[in-house]
């Protein structure tokens, strides 16, 4: 059975250190799940490793995309798959480095269902979303399955039309539909996994987020979010949304002029962030506890 190492943990957590450290001893390549890292030029506000710590060991997943193209979770595992199956292929071990949400999960359970969505059912729930928005929506949904919203939080939009499309095309319930979801198997493959969560404590962990905030900002993160503006960052809802990145562009289109309130609009945001990542932590904890008894 194939094993990796997966390193996750807070952002500002020290996983790009540990994760080399560990790849170096252990004859292994670092394979990256995070969200803003795949881009090119994003290097600043997403904290990428430096040219000299990736040459020290080789990484997979960084650098693969423009900012103007749409990198989502099935891309992830379709390229994700391909790197540990290369890394494994010439006899080196696999550590997985990154907390990116959906990116992480992958390696612990199936995060996409593959359900095929019509293109009529797509221009239906875009027809309901226009005519009456997020509400519209919910009506649409309820009417279908009045037990949604045990399962779907129904003020978000985006959950509640991909819900809408899912139960349109399978005539099955919410419920059924994640009964169907838990069952299918991880998209990386049958996997023996080794799961080292960092934790700094909150104190420590808040100061070097705001002195990293500091630093980006110091360090050309203004000029390099204008760079990428000019290349479609902002038709990139997943670039522009990323923490460091959407504080500046809100910042440079209202003219601002003090960097010091701009690291600090950072840091907040980003100690907020820490917050959930925590939450999200002991969810991957829990299915990782699952993964080791045998039930996924």
């Amino acid at each position: 059975m194939t094993k990796v190492t997966v390193i996750t943990g807070c952002t500002c957590s020290g996983k790009t250190a540990a994760a080399i450290e560990f790849a170096l001893k252990n004859n292994a390549e670092i394979v990256s799940c995070d969200s803003v890292q795949v881009y090119r030029h994003m290097d600043i506000g997403s904290a990428k490793a430096s040219k000299a710590e990736l040459s020290r060991v080789r990484h997979h997943l960084i650098d693969v995309a423009d900012v103007s193209e749409i990198f989502d979770v099935s891309k992830y595992v379709s390229c994700a798959r391909a790197a540990l199956d290369d890394i494994v292929s010439r006899g080196k071990n696999v550590v997985v480095a990154g907390g990116s949400g959906f990116y992480l999960m992958a390696w612990f359970a199936a995060v996409v269902d593959n359900l095929p969505i019509d293109a009529s059912i797509r221009a239906e729930s875009g027809k309901i979303e226009s005519e009456g928005g997020a509400e519209g929506l919910a009506e649409a949904l309820l009417r279908i399955d009045p037990d949604a919203p045990k399962f779907v939080d129904m003020r978000n939009p985006r959950r509640t039309k991909n819900a809408l499309e899912r139960c349109m095309a399978s005539g099955k319930s919410v419920a059924e539909l994640l009964d169907d979801f838990s069952k299918l198997p991880c998209p990386m493959g049958d996997l023996e996994r080794d799961l080292i969560i960092l934790e700094p404590d909150s104190q420590t962990l808040n100061e070097s987020i705001l002195s990293r905030s500091r630093a980006m900002v110091r360090g050309g993160l203004i000029d390099e979010t204008r760079a990428l503006i000019d290349m479609g960052m902002l038709e990139n809802p997943a670039a522009r949304s990323a923490i460091g990145y959407r504080e500046t562009v809100k910042w440079l289109c209202s003219g601002g002029s003090d960097r010091e309130a701009l690291a600090a609009e950072i840091a907040k945001n980003t100690i907020a962030l820490t917050k959930k990542q925590r939450k999200f932590f002991r969810r991957i904890l829990e299915i990782h506890s699952r993964c080791k008894n045998g039930r996924i």
